[in-house]
């Protein structure tokens, strides 16, 4: 018999937070750590965000308007030299705590988690300023 309070194994993958009234939808793919190829002392999940956002849009109307770096998005790698979790995203979802959303959901252990900010995930969204008809 298999014990009911076994943690589920952690996931890893790429995701982004799209606004929904008050709060953020999670939009993202994720694979078990277990089921994922370590190469170059890595595991990384082979998908990208181009390709699951076109997916992503097919199953869901409402993203069909938008481009895939419209929303803040990121991704989450492990690295076998120290067992980490890089969490690499747009500084946004770090300023929302909306990474503490990743890690639980994916079952990531908080202190093997490392918090990246990384340019490449940054959305391409008008500050907040713009939106409310500010000037530069």
């Amino acid at each position: 018999m298999k014990a009911s309070c076994e943690n589920p194994p952690p996931k890893i993958g790429i995701f982004w937070f799209v606004p929904s009234g008050q709060s953020h939808q999670l939009v993202c793919l994720a694979h078990e750590m277990g089921r994922v190829q370590t190469i170059g002392g890595f595991k990384t999940v082979e998908e990208g965000h181009v390709d699951t956002w076109a997916k992503a849009q097919k199953l869901n109307r409402a993203l069909r308007p938008f481009g895939y770096e419209h929303f803040p998005r990121g991704r989450v790698n492990w690295r076998e030299e120290d067992g980490a979790f890089l969490l690499l995203a747009d500084p946004s979802i770090f300023h929302r705590n909306l990474h503490a959303v990743i890690i639980e959901r994916w079952n990531l252990q908080r202190a093997t988690v490392h918090l990246i900010r990384d340019s490449h995930y940054r959305t391409n969204q008008l500050p907040s300023f713009f939106s409310r008809g500010g000037r530069a």
